[in-house]
């Protein structure tokens, strides 16, 4: 294959949005390609700059769109959440370019539009729950959170320059929290909830066992949340972000309780027959969930056991090592 010069464009200066695109540069370089890995987003015009005074082969830019006036001989790959929030840059790509979509999105259009999931930040010997099982002998010691959600917004989505608030930003989140509670409204108050947010909706809250706890800005403890959570219930419902919680979780052999409108974005081939429902809990209705946290709570064994299958799935198919092979296969189409 021949090799590649690229430039990467992180959504932002998050810690986490760098680490995904710090893996994706490694992966790329492990196969022998030229990377060059900004640490934010940047402006059209400073993107623009940039490019007249370096050439590169590809830009994969994440969460924006292709500028305009950009040399055809340097292919644009953009990765947003919808097709729709590309607006007016939409006509700036050509046949040579890529866009790549959180969300499945039926093509329309006469470019080159494919779904990109995220994935899990692979780590080498990183501790799973079967390694606390066996140094404790006793897994509901060790798991003593009943039930955690994280959510996926940081200070970059709700706040701008100066500070303040973006109103479209902090009313989506808002009402994702909202929803969360009422999910949450039928679950027996003795299960232990533990919210982990940058902002505080406990006034929002009539389960009182739900209990905020502040934003996680450590990326390592994130990961001991997955493992010391019974469950884990998943902050979106309709589609995974690019910081999304899911793929993490599953690594470390956490569970996963998600909307079982998530279960769609499984509907590819890409996705190797990924039958959601073997691997993670899904639910409809605030009923369900109760049910299933009733059902599962105590059953430490099926729990384990859905945890290991689930992450050497994630571990063969779902690594940032996949989806550097998908995008390095989708360009030589």
């Amino acid at each position: 294959m021949k090799k590649f010069k690229f430039l990467l464009i992180p959504k932002s200066n998050n810690f986490r949005e760098i680490i995904n695109i710090n893996e994706i540069s490694y992966q790329l370089k492990n196969l022998g390609h030229n990377c060059f890995t900004l640490k934010s987003q940047i402006s059209d015009d400073n993107l623009n700059f940039i490019l007249e005074e370096e050439k590169f082969d590809f830009v994969f830019r994440v969460n924006r769109g292709k500028p305009k006036n950009i040399n055809k001989k340097t292919r644009f790959i953009s990765w947003v959440r919808q097709i729709s929030d590309l607006n007016e840059s939409l006509v700036n790509f050509n046949e040579n370019d890529l866009i790549y979509t959180l969300k499945k999105t039926d093509n329309n259009h006469k470019l080159k539009i494919n779904q990109l999931l995220p994935a899990a930040n692979y780590f080498n010997n990183i501790p799973k729950v079967e390694d606390f099982h066996l140094v404790t002998g006793r897994l509901e010691t060790f798991q003593n959170i009943d039930i955690s959600i994280l959510s996926n917004y940081s200070r970059v989505d709700l706040f701008n320059g100066n500070k303040g608030l973006i109103s479209n930003s902090n009313k989506i989140n808002s009402d994702k929290h909202k929803k969360i509670h009422k999910l949450l409204d039928n679950v027996d108050e003795k299960y232990k909830i533990l919210i982990f947010s940058l902002i505080n909706y406990s006034n929002l809250v009539i389960n009182k066992n739900i209990v905020y706890q502040g934003e996680i800005n450590n990326f390592n403890y994130l990961f001991e949340i997955f493992r010391k959570s019974r469950f884990n219930l998943l902050f979106e419902d309709e589609f995974l972000d690019f910081n999304s919680n899911f793929f993490n979780i599953l690594l470390v052999q956490g569970i996963v309780l998600a909307n079982k409108k998530i279960s769609k974005i499984f509907e590819n081939p890409i996705n190797n027959n990924f039958n959601a429902s073997n691997l993670v809990f899904l639910f409809k209705t605030e009923l369900e969930i109760s049910n299933i946290i009733k059902k599962y709570y105590e059953n430490s064994n099926l729990r384990l056991k859905i945890g290991k299958d689930a992450s050497k799935f994630v571990s063969e198919y779902h690594t940032y090592k996949n989806r550097v092979e998908q995008i390095l296969k989708d360009i030589e189409e």
